[in-house]
């Protein structure tokens, strides 16, 4: 048979020198504090960013509307400025003298005697102010029929 030997150990010297230890024991509740700060942080810093990027973005859609609602406003003032250029332009052109005018320029001449008509439903021969309510009557029925047809004119 064989002998089978064991392998000797080395002596350990005496004096071993003290390494720091690089591992440390790790209390699962101090780890899950650490992990709820650091997603309570990581929370906190999006919700800020979200916070900011809402606002921006409310900043943005002010500014839009400010600049649409401005824009409007200027094509409101210059619609008025053109409605009022046609309203003087028309009552240029209504006037009786522009009337006379153009009657002049199409060849009529004017009447050598005037000749006076009286409306439909007022009384002849009477005074405007005669003071029974029959002028003031006449009036506001001949406005009733009158109406209509001046609606389509600006």
């Amino acid at each position: 048979m064989t002998d089978v030997t064991v392998p000797l150990r080395a002596p350990r010297p005496e004096k071993v020198e003290e390494r720091p230890r690089h591992l440390a024991a790790v209390d699962p509740a101090a780890r899950r504090r650490e992990r709820r700060a650091r997603i309570g942080v990581r929370l906190a810093v999006a919700g800020v960013i979200a916070a900011v990027l809402v606002v921006v973005g409310f900043r943005v859609l002010m500014a839009e509307g400010q600049l649409e609602l401005e824009r409007l406003q200027h094509s409101a003032a210059r619609e008025q400025q053109t409605y009022e250029q046609l309203r003087l332009k028309y009552a240029q052109q209504t006037a009786p003298q522009a009337i006379v005018a153009r009657a002049k320029g199409i060849g009529m001449i004017p009447a050598t005697s005037l000749r006076y008509l009286s409306a439909p439903g007022l009384p002849a021969g009477r005074a405007a102010a005669d003071g029974d309510g029959t002028f003031a009557a006449a009036r506001e029925r001949d406005w009733k029929k009158v109406k209509p047809n001046l609606d389509k004119q600006p």
